[in-house]
């Protein structure tokens, strides 16, 4: 009996032979699916918010109309004389700069906090705008700062204060919201590191990575769409990965430059300027004649202009060229600064990413990063990087569904081995 039993064939229905991934595989799928599910949230709200901001500049535009208004004229106003008008108005506001910008001349702050408007063809004052308010300063306090912006809405003032170094230097000077940003920025790079092992088909199936089966099954159809949707738009997340974390964490930034043979000792004298001593018994030059020197020294035109204070004696002149790299950008889209000395218009200095750098310090100031922000395009081709700073939320969902159904399936298979 027993050895006819022994010999009987088994009523258990055959059940597929399951194979096992290889350790380091199986270690990056640890590595993918418990980042995106612990921070995944948190990215896709870092991203969400971006995205929006792309479009920063046209919905301040759209929502200050009265703000732009503009009169055309054929001697209209220059930036010296837009000032006076507001500090004639308003003797009390610390006028510290001046832009053009959607046809009008914005007189700012000194904090870059608010701001009057004149239209340049009357010399009227349109009104005044918070420059940091509404939901759009409540976005990029929380996109660009984590909540850390002083005078934004929102601002938490714990995660404004130093993180410790741990007896590191990288961390000198870095704030818990600047901590919390560089880490989302290199798990962001991780999870696109990450994404890119596990979705490689090989190349003799090397098609199937692009597949889409969308009549196959919610699986199928989730699985197909989370990997050519993810690895479609790897280059923006890791541009924005990368750009993000070197933001907030300075070594980011200096290993990258040394990966990609550039220089990564920053010169911090490049944004500073001491003018000459001597000249300060000549006349002042007025914000006219600087911006003549600014243009003197570098082609373009004037995005915006500081005036000198106590702090910092001296003009500084923002200039946009033919290539703008923060074309995009309101009030603040120069990328060529010019420093002068407000009592010798000889002494000038002229600080441009393009000159005296390596290609890869180049690339990096005028490509690289503002390419996060999409300043580099005009607004239809800046819908490009919408689509792209989208896909995290795709992902996530698509993401969650192939994990939920997975877990589902152990589980049943479970109950049937019990």
């Amino acid at each position: 009996m027993t050895a006819e039993l022994s010999e009987a064939p088994s009523k258990r229905p055959p059940t597929r032979r399951r194979v096992r991934k290889r350790p380091l595989r199986r270690a990056w799928d640890y590595t993918h699916r418990w980042s995106a599910l612990i921070l995944g949230m948190f990215l896709v709200v870092e991203t969400t918010s971006g995205a929006i901001l792309l479009y920063n500049a046209e919905l301040f535009r759209a929502t200050h109309s009265t703000f732009y208004q503009h009169t055309a004229s054929t001697t209209p106003m220059d930036a010296e004389q837009a000032m006076q008008v507001v500090q004639r108005a308003h003797p009390d506001f610390p006028a510290g700069w001046v832009s053009p910008d959607g046809g009008i001349l914005a007189v700012g702050s000194a904090d870059y906090s608010s701001a009057y408007a004149v239209d340049p063809g009357t010399g009227h004052i349109n009104g005044f705008a918070d420059l940091n308010g509404g939901v759009l300063g409540f976005l990029v306090n929380m996109h660009d700062c984590a909540f850390t912006c002083a005078g934004s809405p929102g601002t938490v003032g714990t995660l404004s204060h130093p993180v410790p170094t741990l007896g590191t230097t990288w961390l000198n000077g870095i704030t818990w919201g600047a901590l919390i940003l560089g880490t989302l920025g290199l798990f962001m790079v991780l999870l696109g590191i990450s994404g890119i092992i596990l979705w490689w088909p090989t190349f003799a199936r090397f098609s199937h990575g692009f597949r889409l089966r969308l009549k196959k099954g919610r699986y199928a159809r989730d699985l197909d769409l989370h990997n050519v949707i993810g690895i479609v738009s790897i280059p923006f997340l890791l541009m924005w990965g990368i750009t993000g974390a070197a933001f907030e964490l300075p070594v980011v930034e200096k290993a990258w430059l040394a990966m990609t043979g550039g220089n990564s000792t920053v010169d911090e004298s490049r944004f500073t300027f001491t003018p000459r001593e001597g000249a300060a018994d000549r006349p002042t030059l007025s914000v006219t004649e600087a911006a003549d020197v600014a243009l003197s020294h570098a082609a373009g035109r004037v995005s915006y202009l500081t005036v000198p204070t106590p702090d910092a004696d001296y003009y500084s002149v923002a200039v946009a060229g033919d290539y703008a790299p923060y074309g995009g950008r309101a009030f603040y889209s120069g990328d060529v600064m010019v420093y002068i000395n407000p009592h010798d218009r000889d002494d000038v200095k002229v600080t441009d990413a393009s000159h005296d750098q390596p290609l890869a310090n180049t690339f990096y100031d005028k490509v690289f990063e503002p390419a996060h922000f999409g300043w580099l395009v005009s607004g239809w081709w800046r819908s490009i990087w919408f689509g792209f700073g989208m896909t995290p939320l795709i992902l996530m969902v698509t993401g969650v569904s192939t994990w939920l159904f997975k877990r589902g399936v152990a589980k049943r298979r479970r109950a049937a081995t019990r």
